[in-house]
Formats: C-alpha cells, sequence, structure tokens
C-alpha cells in the first residue's frame, strides 16, 4: 500500500483529501465482443487484457482501484498516467495482433482531490472494493473517458497541463506523441465547462475532437452556432471586400515621431488555449519593446489610468473603447489590440492598429501557424511589419530584433508564468513574483528576461548573493538577449561590483533608453547617493516622474528628496504629497527631515510618525538616526542620549550598533568644552571595537563610518589617531570606487593636514572639491582652515553655507549613517560660528543677530556645555566692545 496516502481505519471518515490523478479505461462494445466470441474465448482474452494493463500499471506506478469492463486506476503525477495510456494502447494492437481479435479502448485522465479509505476486512469479505475513492475528480474522469473515441486519450486542462510540460520524461517515446486541444466541453452534472485536451501517436491516435452527445457537448461562440451561419457568410464576403476596397482609396495613416507611445490592448483569445491570455500580452510587449522608435505604455500604467476612469482594473478588458480612452488620457498616439483565433485548423494571430480618437482601425497584420506554438513565430512576423509601418526604418527592424524564442522564450507555459510574476511583482507582491519567476526559470532554464527580473527583484529585496547568482547565469545566455536587455544585465551587475562602475553603466543605459523609467530612476539615485550630484540627480529624476511611468510616486519621492537636498523646499513638499497620493509608503524619514530642516518640529515629529515601520536592520537604524537628529536640532540633549542609549534593545547588528557608538561619541563632541573633547575623542575612539568582518551589513558603510572616526579624531587635535583608522579603509575607496567616500577621505586627509600646522596645504586640498558636489563637511574643514590662516571673512562665507544648507544636511545620505546627527549639530553651531567671525571683523550688528539666531534655534543652549562657554564669550565679547 502507498505510505503517502493517508487511509483512515474505517469507514473514510477520518481520511484527508490528498491530490492524485485518475485514470479511467474501458473497452469498447464489450457486450458484443463476447456475442461475437462467445463467453469461454471472450473470457479468455479478457484475462490477458487485464494482465496486460496491470503489467503496464506496475511499470508506471499506476494502482489498480476498481475493474469492470475496464480499470479505475489512480497515480501520483499525470505523467505517469499518460505514459500509461500511451503504452496501454501499443498494449493493445500488440495484443489483437496476437490474437487476431479487435480490441479497442477509450481512456480518460483527470487531476484533483480525492478522498481514499480502506474498507473494513468483513466489508471486503462480503464483495467490497478494498481500497475506496471518491470526490468530483472521479465522475469528471469518467465523463472524459465516456466522451473518448475508440483509442483516443483524453485529458482535463490541469492533467495537460502538468503532464505536458513533463513530457521529456516520455524518453524516445515522445517523438511520436502528439497534443491537441478540443475546446471546452460542458458535461451533465458538472457546474463549469472543461477544458479537454487529447494526447496520441500519430497515425494510430483520431488526434480529433470527439462528437457531441446528450451527456457532453462543446461550448461554441455564438459565431460559429448554426444560428449565426448567414451572418457569418456576410462578414466572410466583408472580410474579402474591405481588402479590394483598400487598394482602390488612400490608406488611413496615424503620424508618429521619434520616441511616441502606443497601448497594447487586452488579448481578444477567440481559442480555447487559456495559456494565451498572459502569455502573447507579455510577448507583443516584450517584441514591441525592441524598437527605439517607439515606446510601449508599461501595463502597470494602464491599469492605474483605468482606475482612474472608476473601473476595475483586474475585470475591465483592455478593448477598443477602453484601451482609446486610456491613449488619449496618456498621451500615446495608437491603441494595438491583438487577436488570436482557431481558422480551418491554423492559429491566426492579428493585431490592429486604431486610431483612438477615432476608434477606428487604421491598418492590420496578421500571421497564421500551425498549432499553439506557432504564436510567437507569428507575433515576430507581425512585429516587423507593425515597426515599419509605425515609422521604423527597416534597417532598423532587420539589424536590431531577434526572434521572440532568442529573446524571450519558445514555452508559452513559461512566457505565461514570467508575465504573472512581473505583474504581481509590481503590485509590490514579491514573494509570489519571486515564486512565479523562479517556475518560469524551471520551465525554460535559458529565458534570459526571467533571469533578470529575478535577480532584479532580489537585489532589491537586499538579497544579493542569490541575485549575483542569477546574473552570472545570465552571462551564458546573451545570444538570447536583445541589446536593452543586455545594457540592463551588465548596470545590474555592476550594482553589485562598485558604486563607480554602476554610476557608469545606468548612465549610458539612461542615455540610450531615455524612456527606460528603471534606467533613468536608477541613475539619478545612484548619481545622488555616489556622486552627490544634485544637479545631474534632478533632471534624471524628472524624466523618471513623467505620467506614464508606472512608479512615478517612487520618482517623485526621489525627485523630492533631491530638491530638499537643493533647498527647494517648496517643490519638495509638493512632490512628497504627489507621492504619497499615488500610494508611495516608506518610514517618513525624509519628508519629516523637510520639516526640521525648516525648523518645524511638530510637523516633523507627526510625519514621522505617520511613516512605516520597517524590520530591516538598516531602516532601524536611519530612523533611530533621524530621531535623534531631531532631537539634536531642537537641543533636546538628554533625548538624544536616552535614543542612542537605548540602541541594544533595537535589534540592530554589531556592524550598526558600533555606528551608533560614534554618533554617541560625536555628540560628546558637539556638546563638550573644547579642553575636555580631545581626550573624550581620544580615549573613546581607542576604546571602540571593531565589529567581525563577516557582521558587516556591506563595506560601504563600513568605511564611511572609519572615515567619519578618523574626522572626529583630526578635527579634535589627534591627527595620529586619524591616520591609524585610515589603514582600515578598503583600498577601493583610495582608488575612487566610490565617488563620494574619495572626496570625504580628501577632507579627512585635509583635516589631518590642519592639524598638524599645515593650513595652506589644507586649503590646496579642500578647494578643489568644491564643485556643488562636495560633502557637507567639506565646508566645515574650509571655515576651520580659513581662520587658521588669518582669513575671518572667508571663514565668516563658509560658516554662512552651513547655515544655510540645511536640506543638504537631511538629505546627504550618501556620506553613510554616521554624519547626519554630527552635520545636523553643525547647521546650528554654523551660527555661533558666524557670530564669532562677524565680531573679529568688527561687524557687531551681524554678531548680535547671528547669536541671537544661534540662542532661539537651540533653546536648550545652556545645557551643553562646549556651546554655552562660546557663546558666553561672545556675548561677553559684545557686552565688552571686544573680541571673543
Amino acid at each position: 500500500m502507498d505510505a503517502s496516502v493517508p487511509i483512515a481505519s474505517d469507514s473514510g471518515t477520518d481520511a484527508n483529501p490528498v491530490l492524485r490523478t485518475l485514470l479511467l479505461c474501458d473497452l469498447v462494445d464489450s457486450t458484443g465482443l463476447v456475442e461475437r466470441m462467445g463467453d469461454r474465448a471472450a473470457a479468455e482474452l479478457i484475462r490477458k487484457h487485464d494482465r496486460l494493463a496491470r503489467t503496464i500499471a506496475d511499470r508506471h506506478g499506476g494502482r489498480e482501484i476498481d475493474k469492470t469492463d475496464g480499470f479505475l486506476m489512480m497515480f501520483e503525477r499525470p505523467i505517469q498516467a499518460v505514459a500509461f495510456a500511451l503504452d496501454y494502447q501499443r498494449g493493445l494492437r500488440q495484443l489483437n495482433a496476437a490474437e487476431e481479435s479487435t480490441l479497442a479502448a477509450r481512456v480518460g485522465i483527470h487531476v484533483g482531490d480525492v478522498m481514499i479509505w480502506d474498507n473494513r476486512p468483513e466489508d471486503v469479505a462480503k464483495g467490497a472494493k478494498p481500497t475506496e475513492v471518491e470526490g468530483l475528480v472521479k465522475p469528471i474522469t469518467s465523463r472524459l473517458m465516456n466522451l473518448a473515441l475508440p483509442n483516443q486519450i483524453l485529458l482535463s486542462n490541469i492533467a495537460y497541463v502538468l503532464a505536458h510540460r513533463a513530457q521529456g520524461e516520455l524518453g524516445i517515446a515522445q517523438e511520436k506523441v502528439r497534443w491537441r486541444t478540443h475546446g471546452r466541453y460542458r458535461f451533465r452534472g458538472v457546474p463549469d465547462p472543461v477544458p479537454v485536451f487529447e494526447v496520441g501517436e500519430d497515425g494510430v491516435a483520431p488526434l480529433k475532437a470527439p462528437p457531441w452527445s446528450s451527456k457532453a457537448h462543446r461550448e461554441v461562440p455564438f459565431w460559429r452556432r448554426p444560428a449565426t451561419v448567414v451572418v457569418e457568410g456576410m462578414v466572410v464576403l466583408a472580410l474579402l471586400a474591405i481588402p479590394l476596397y483598400s487598394l482602390l482609396k488612400p490608406e488611413p495613416a496615424v503620424a508618429f515621431a521619434n520616441r511616441d507611445w502606443v497601448v497594447v490592448g487586452s488579448l481578444n483569445n477567440l481559442t480555447s488555449e487559456s495559456v494565451f491570455d498572459d502569455a502573447l500580452e507579455s510577448a507583443l510587449r516584450i517584441s514591441l519593446e525592441q524598437s527605439r522608435y517607439v515606446n510601449v505604455l508599461p501595463e502597470l500604467k494602464v491599469r492605474d489610468t483605468v482606475k482612474r476612469m472608476q473601473r476595475d482594473p483586474d475585470t475591465t478588458k483592455v478593448d477598443r473603447m477602453v484601451g482609446s480612452e486610456v491613449a488619449i488620457r496618456d498621451g500615446a498616439k495608437a491603441l494595438i489590440l491583438p487577436t488570436v483565433a482557431e481558422i480551418g485548423g491554423r492559429v491566426r494571430v492579428t493585431a490592429e492598429v486604431i486610431d483612438p480618437h477615432t476608434q477606428a482601425t487604421v491598418y492590420s497584420e496578421s500571421a497564421d501557424g500551425a498549432g499553439a506554438q506557432s504564436v510567437l513565430g507569428s507575433l515576430d512576423t507581425i512585429n516587423r511589419k507593425l515597426r515599419v509601418r509605425l515609422g521604423e526604418a527597416l534597417t532598423s527592424v532587420t539589424n536590431e530584433t531577434m526572434p521572440l524564442e532568442k529573446v524571450a522564450t519558445d514555452n508559452l507555459d513559461a512566457l505565461r508564468a514570467y508575465s504573472l510574476g512581473q505583474k504581481l511583482g509590481s503590485q509590490g507582491d514579491d514573494d509570489e513574483a519571486i515564486r512565479l519567476l523562479q517556475a518560469a526559470i524551471r520551465i525554460d532554464p535559458g529565458f534570459a528576461r526571467a533571469r533578470i527580473a529575478l535577480a532584479a527583484t532580489l537585489f532589491n529585496l537586499d538579497r544579493r548573493t542569490e541575485a549575483a547568482d542569477q546574473l552570472e547565469k545570465v552571462r551564458a545566455l546573451e545570444d538570447r538577449m536583445a541589446a536593452r536587455e543586455r545594457m540592463l544585465a551588465d548596470a545590474w551587475r555592476a550594482n553589485l561590483s562598485s558604486p563607480r562602475e554602476a554610476l557608469g553603466q545606468w548612465k549610458s543605459l539612461a542615455l540610450v533608453y531615455p524612456d527606460l523609467f528603471t534606467a533613468q530612476g536608477t541613475y539619478a539615485f545612484y548619481v545622488w547617493q555616489y556622486a552627490n550630484d544634485y544637479a545631474e540627480a534632478i533632471p534624471a529624476a524628472r524624466r523618471a516622474a513623467v505620467t506614464h511611468n508606472p512608479h512615478r510616486g517612487m520618482s517623485l519621492y526621489l525627485l523630492a528628496t533631491l530638491e530638499l537636498g537643493e533647498e527647494q523646499f517648496d517643490s519638495a513638499h509638493t512632490h512628497f504629497a504627489e507621492a504619497s497620493t499615488l500610494g508611495v509608503a516608506y518610514e517618513n524619514n525624509l519628508p519629516a527631515s523637510l520639516h526640521a530642516a525648516r525648523r518645524e518640529y511638530a510637523e516633523a515629529k507627526r510625519s514621522l510618525a505617520e511613516g512605516r515601520v520597517s524590520r530591516m536592520p538598516s531602516a532601524r537604524l536611519d530612523r533611530l538616526l533621524t530621531e535623534t537628529a531631531f532631537a539634536v536640532d531642537m537641543s533636546s540633549w538628554n533625548d538624544a542620549e536616552r535614543m542612542l542609549g537605548e540602541a541594544g534593545k533595537s535589534g540592530l547588528d554589531a556592524a550598526r550598533l558600533r555606528t551608533v557608538e560614534s554618533v554617541m561619541l560625536s555628540l560628546q563632541a558637539v556638546t563638550g568644552v573644547p579642553d575636555h573633547v580631545r581626550g573624550v575623542v581620544n580615549s573613546g575612539l581607542r576604546n571602540l571595537a571593531e565589529p567581525p568582518v563577516d557582521e558587516m551589513p556591506n563595506r560601504d558603510e563600513h568605511d564611511a563610518r572609519i572615515l567619519f572616526d578618523a574626522w572626529l579624531a583630526a578635527r579634535h587635535g589627534e591627527p595620529s589617531l586619524a591616520r591609524e583608522l585610515l589603514l582600515r579603509l578598503d583600498e577601493r575607496v583610495r582608488d575612487g570606487a566610490n565617488p563620494l567616500l574619495e572626496r570625504v577621505l580628501k577632507v579627512v586627509e585635509a583635516a589631518i593636514a590642519l592639524r598638524e600646522q599645515s593650513a595652506n596645504l589644507a586649503l590646496e586640498r579642500l578647494l578643489p572639491l568644491v564643485d556643488g558636489r562636495e560633502p557637507y563637511v567639506t565646508h566645515l574643514a574650509l571655515m576651520e582652515a580659513y581662520r587658521a590662516v588669518g582669513d575671518p571673512r572667508a571663514a565668516r562665507e563658509q560658516a554662512r553655507w552651513l547655515a544655510r544648507h540645511r536640506g543638504r544636511v537631511y538629505a546627504e545620505t550618501g556620506t553613510g549613517p554616521a554624519w547626519r546627527v554630527y552635520n545636523v549639530a553643525q547647521s546650528t553651531l554654523a551660527l555661533l560660528d558666524t557670530a564669532a567671525l562677524s565680531l573679529r571683523l568688527g561687524d557687531n550688528d551681524d554678531a548680535r543677530k547671528s547669536l541671537q539666531a544661534f540662542m532661539t534655534a537651540w533653546p536648550g543652549w545652556k545645557a551643553a556645555p562646549g556651546p554655552h562657554e562660546r557663546a558666553n564669550a561672545v556675548d561677553e565679547a559684545l557686552r565688552a566692545g571686544s573680541l571673543p
């Protein structure tokens, strides 16, 4: 007995449903056989038949459940049932040849949940079967068997999909095996229509649709019913007349310009092949996306527009009317409607190009093929014709287009799994998207586009090792990739290599494909994070934040962050709000920081409280340091120290807790008396242990924290300690792998030179950095250097820059998380520096104004010994009329 099947001990009340494949075979006209041969001869032939069937069942893992004129058998998998059925039909032919008989059998196969139990021994002794099987799957299997013609094997849809996918297990026999679809049948007593398929050997099996009966009839579209034959004839005449008419009149056209947009509508599937439904739309999109002349409006954007039309995007078909309105709303030049139909035993694919303003068909292209697998080739043919008629040069189409079976896959099941995975991923269901993309790859391991999509999803979930594995496998598939996919794969690989390499690859992709939103948005993000280049990042973010982008909300959020860094506060506020209305839901650190930069702390706290709470360690650290920065910005020293002191309870890893310790030390440096800070920093930095290498979240974050520690040591009188700390840096920083960290390193080296009495050398190193991409701390170092060389006016300009650029303080995150709290403090201390420097320049009015601004910004300044001492010195000097 199969140990994997739960068997109840009694009447089955304790049995659990299990998924199994049932097969029912039946000898045709067994009663007539007895009449022709007589009881004895017929019984002997039936015994030989039964031994044959049981031998083949054992070979394929079948289990006999019941026996009449044929057998009810159960299998673990559909492919086992199909293998049995094919061998069974072959065996019958051999038995007929040996016995000079005419046995013929029909077979039905279905998959579903069944209840299985053993009958009690006393019931078996009275004639009951040893094992019972019940469930809806059983009558449907019977209906399929009864529908079948002699020598025919019929399968349900689910049995077909699973068996066809595993047909390679049939071995060399699969070369003779043919699969056919016969449409949807309605069986008496079964509520829903059942798609019926056939498997058999060419020349032996009928391989044709079984006839209708009182118990089963085929579901036929209204246009194929007898009542509409006359109408069909008229339609055929019209179809013949239309081409003649088209030849005699000027062809209407939609004038396309370079980079125009088109909408791909819902597939009109007039066949019984449900696998076409999602797969062909994606295939047409993939095919058209190879064009650099026109762009295809993303499916997610189409869904968003349908939703704005007060329709349900899950149930609304993008037909001629709906698609035309979508095109008009989104500024697309045309609607393309695909159709697939069975005509005369062949599969025809058609694409109509529709003017959305008139809803008239401007022109259409069609291609025919034999069988379901022909549709991708037909789409290739249609795509080449469409691209030429949409305005693209024939040479460009010929040189750049790859067949769909190369750039995508020749397996419709793989294409459908990919399509569904992309759809669910765009809706935020990453786990299910990953499972479907993995399924697409299992079906077709050479599906490069699916591997790239899977790698991107894994990378965005910070599963970098798995992403790298997929991208490495993509290398061997470059002959199956279009130019855009090759560049996209190179860009994702660069993400795993170095920031400088990533910047170069994403910039190239953005330049070549200006309407590829992923390229524009990612380039804007990286040029902000890795180059601190707001002037370059903002235009790229704007190109990504156009209405055609289905992820426009994310691009608007990024644009608002960049505008925060440029102190464009009103515009940033508008774009953060617009992103929120589009459903963007982050932790709200940056929208809250916009209010903090304006010193609107009540709004900052409210905005932060409304943000979501992430479980990712990096997000928890970011939230902690944002809240601490707000506390420091309000001079709430006790709150800031408490937050940092309780970081150990937040579940941070060792590396990030080490960053918190550096921030705590920097807070002591900000608030302490200068004479004591040097000792605090020296002993504090020397006592902070480095976390194990294998616990580092990533190398850039680790190097950023080392640079921060070295800065603290250099600025507070310990240049030798700063040099020691810099020895721990990865060589990639010195080689410029991360352009922004390379600049921070130069600032730290300038600070070391300044503390070693080389102020002029410090200026020589700092001034070339000032080009709009310099890190915030550059101006703090310049202020100190100018003060050291005796140029208080230039030093005051740097102090004023520090006080004015509070947006940059909060938006500059690429330098690492440790800098934020420290830089926020410096933006207010810069007011005190401005007061002291104005006093030295004899500008007492500005000194008083700046000192008052400092005291207002930090109402708790007296509780910080260092700032308190410095502010008192300026105040006393103003009162006495002397220099501080």
